[in-house]
């Protein structure tokens, strides 16, 4: 490093200290060519495809606003993707944050969202200890491994099947074979594992630091020694891991071709939302869904002087919260906005009946949610274990004026 530094800065006296001034001629040699690289330039062809080929009309994309937010989404998959696989060893797997609250897609400002990819052989052991979550799970997905949209769930672990010491601890034990205690089973197209832990704080659980959960995991090796240092083939394919999962992601969930198939609890139509319905039984089109939750979900269009009046019942449960995402399947900055109520948060009539607004601006009424200036967007519902089948919440566009509380 000190051998590097003093070249930069015997470089740079060269130049007058100008680090724009023109370089220096030096010989030079012929490019070395490496899997690598053939990996790295395949990535840069994929950002530039989809910036110059998806991000525009023909994936909705028509204002400069759009423009902007589907590029910042495009660099902070990118960012993710790098995370979870430009260094990745199968042997020495860890947890990764899949959001966070400056790196979202899909998120939940109530909810912590951990992966790592894995093989389908061998052992793995996670720990980890119970906080102030209302519901763990586990869930292990097939089909991803190098990075491409899961096709579907092997197996997973829910916290009411799970056995807890006393002081909250806890291990699960993934393998082919079954195991005493926590089991999950390991099947050999299986590539990663998501951990969800959901709160239902006053405080948004994604933005405080006291709800990082205990959460580790190790395979199980022989002992023989440390994995060797990565060669030009393992960097090359961590690569074109990185690449398929952008591909994937971006394409298939983020910005995905119009015209797809929406699940049945996805509405199509502005301001109106789809039937809540339970993940488990419509996984078949695989992602990520949690397999005991009930979603209904929508998009929103109000102008600058409206509001969005939903009304409905929150159903008894483990879990329930609403999420507003911008165009692009993401919150705004939660951390000082309020872009989602979970139950704890909400306000219910003794008949658990709520009435939310959705606006620009604070109309100075209970259960609002700040669109940012947002004029389009996404409602999102999760439900986890309802004790009833959750009722689609009514929406209404209203002059903003008519949800002002008026000074008395």
């Amino acid at each position: 490093m000190a051998g590097f530094a003093s070249a930069l800065a015997a470089g740079c006296a060269t130049q007058g200290g100008d680090p724009q001034a023109t370089t220096v001629e030096v010989e030079t040699e012929e490019r070395m060519e490496s899997e690598s690289r053939e990996s790295f330039q395949a990535l840069l062809a994929l950002l530039h495809e989809i910036s110059d080929e998806w991000i525009g009309p023909a994936r909705g994309v028509t204002t400069v606003e759009h423009d902007a937010i589907a590029h910042e989404s495009l660099a902070q998959v990118l960012w993710g993707a790098l995370e979870f696989y430009a260094t990745e060893d199968f042997d020495k797997p860890r947890f990764s944050p899949i959001v966070t609250p400056l790196r979202k897609w899909s998120d939940n400002p109530d909810a912590r969202y951990y992966f790592t990819p894995l093989r389908g052989d061998g052992v793995y052991r996670v720990r980890g200890r119970r906080g102030s979550e209302v519901y763990l799970n586990f869930t292990l997905h097939r089909g991803d491994r190098d990075g491409a949209w899961p096709s579907g769930v092997v197996a997973d672990l829910k916290m009411r099947d799970m056995h807890f010491e006393p002081d909250g601890s806890y291990e699960v034990v993934i393998a082919a074979d079954e195991q005493p205690g926590n089991w999950m089973k390991l099947e050999p197209d299986a590539g990663s594992l998501v951990v969800r832990f959901y709160y239902q704080n006053e405080r948004s659980a994604a933005a405080d630091p006291t709800t990082v959960p205990e959460l580790e995991i190790a395979r199980e090796t022989d002992g023989s020694g440390p994995t060797p240092a990565a060669d030009d083939a393992t960097i090359a394919k961590r690569l074109e891991r990185v690449a398929n999962w952008v591909r994937s992601k971006y394409g298939y969930q983020v910005l995905s071709v119009p015209g797809r198939p929406l699940p049945g609890w996805f509405s199509s139509t502005p301001n109106t939302l789809g039937r809540p319905e339970d993940w488990e039984a419509a996984k078949e089109g695989g992602g990520w869904g949690a397999v005991d939750a009930a979603y209904s979900a929508g998009p929103y269009a109000i102008g600058p002087d409206e509001a969005l009046v939903m009304e409905g019942r929150l159903p008894e449960g483990v879990f329930s919260n609403v999420v507003l995402w911008n165009e692009m399947g993401k919150t705004e900055d939660y951390r000082d906005r309020t872009v989602s109520l979970n139950a704890r948060q909400m306000v219910l009539d003794d008949d658990r009946r709520f009435r939310i607004v959705i606006a620009h601006r604070d109309p100075g009424v209970p259960n609002w949610l700040d669109t940012a200036g947002r004029e389009r967007g996404t409602i999102y519902w999760r439900h986890f274990l309802p004790a009833e089948t959750p009722e689609v919440a009514t929406l209404r566009v209203v002059p903003f004026d008519e949800v002002v509380r008026k000074a008395p």
